[in-house]
């Protein structure tokens, strides 16, 4: 699949992406339409468990391709993936398997998804505590914020690759070589990012992303990669005959884990969730993540000035290496879910979120098959207001 062709084939558009057909599907950071070819692989694999059973070597050569690609995406190695029924799962995991101590804490962003707070404000029942990196109204996190909030006793930092309000992506290089610097875990909720921006693992300990945003797959499956020279820190929290050395060895009940993140899986995977998970990234693959960063940036830059134009209060400048695939506006001219309301009404699929800054905002994450026509016919729905 390649993206310029894609633009001048309204057919190939309907082929690959039905959702084009009667909609201008632009809210890829909450929920992603699946693509024809995701659909295809789930329903074939289906019939070929109706007529067959739901036997391994169905699904096993799929199951090991999907790790080698979800790999391939963050830089990693094979054996760090598993896979885990959402990103809550993966950080619980985490959570849960490190080993603490009473005293030490954990840093988060105030102003990040509920996802990437709970788990680890449940550790506060084990006396760990977490600390909230101050708001700012582009949800900015920088080096020196951590330097004003990590002490002696900050264990691990967990921040969010891309914020879901406001669209700023933080420097995972940078943060990760400062914290390991200092000792200090990175840990990365990478759901808004991933499937849309090259993200590189090298100075990341852990890091976690369900599919059913920009990496277009299904709900109910993503990714947990662990660097594997902490295999033997983070204890497996759910255990079963999978995360052996030897599952197929029923009667031995020996607890060896095998020594790569599948001991994070505890007994049979969601097959069905990794079948599409591995026709999502096939096609992702395929386009080229550089390619669909440049085609979102490119999108941003036309959002982001057409948007001003019209009067609107938007997050973050036009481009840059801080922005991503969410571009978020808000105005007090008009009411702004009465706004959203209307597009929808129209076809035009976006989300609104409420931020701590106290607005509301219409946030827009279109994917690369949305073409700039449908930027345009969205554009022009929007009531102007200067006027």
């Amino acid at each position: 699949m390649d993206i310029n062709s894609l633009m001048r084939s309204t057919s190939q558009r309907h082929q690959e992406f039905p959702v084009t057909k009667h909609k201008v599907f632009m809210a890829h950071a909450a929920v992603s339409p699946l693509p024809r070819r995701v659909c295809t692989a789930i329903q074939s694999y289906t019939e070929q468990a109706a007529a067959n059973g739901q036997f391994g070597y169905i699904h096993s050569t799929i199951e090991e391709e999907t790790r080698r690609y979800a790999a391939t995406l963050i830089l990693a190695k094979e054996k760090e993936i598993a896979f885990v029924s959402s990103t809550s799962m993966g950080l619980s995991i985490i959570a849960l398997g490190l080993p603490w101590q009473e005293g030490d804490n954990v840093v988060v962003a105030n102003g990040d998804f509920p996802s990437n707070i709970y788990p680890w404000l449940n550790l506060q029942q084990i006396g760990v505590q977490t600390k909230f990196i101050p708001w700012n109204k582009n949800g900015v996190i920088s080096i020196e914020d951590l330097d004003m909030i990590i002490t002696s006793s900050t264990r691990l930092v967990s921040l969010s690759s891309v914020n879901y309000v406001t669209g700023f992506k933080i420097d995972i290089d940078s943060i990760g070589q400062y914290l390991h610097q200092r000792g200090i875990f990175f840990c990365v909720d990478a759901i808004q990012s991933l499937g849309c921006t090259s993200i590189d693992t090298r100075h990341v300990d852990f890091l976690t992303a369900n599919s059913h945003k920009w990496l277009m797959g299904p709900e109910g499956i993503g990714i947990l990669f662990v660097k594997m020279k902490h295999f033997d820190m983070l204890s497996p929290c759910l255990v079963g005959w999978k995360s052996t050395k030897t599952p197929e060895q029923f009667l031995n009940y020996n607890l060896d884990f095998i020594d790569s993140a599948k001991r994070y899986e505890p007994g049979g995977p969601n097959v069905v969730g990794i079948v599409g998970l591995h026709a999502a990234l096939d096609m992702l693959l395929e386009v080229g993540i550089d390619r669909i960063t440049e085609r979102l940036a490119q999108l941003r830059k036309t959002l982001v000035r057409s948007l001003k134009k019209k009067g609107y209060d938007v997050i973050g400048s036009a481009e840059g290496k801080q922005t991503s695939g969410i571009t978020s506006f808000t105005t007090k001219k008009f009411n702004i879910a009465e706004v959203r309301q209307n597009l929808d009404s129209q076809g035009f699929i976006v989300s609104l979120r409420d931020s701590l800054d106290g607005n509301t905002y219409i946030r827009i994450a279109p994917h690369f098959y949305n073409t700039d026509d449908e930027i345009q016919a969205f554009l022009a729905k929007l009531p102007d207001c200067h006027k």
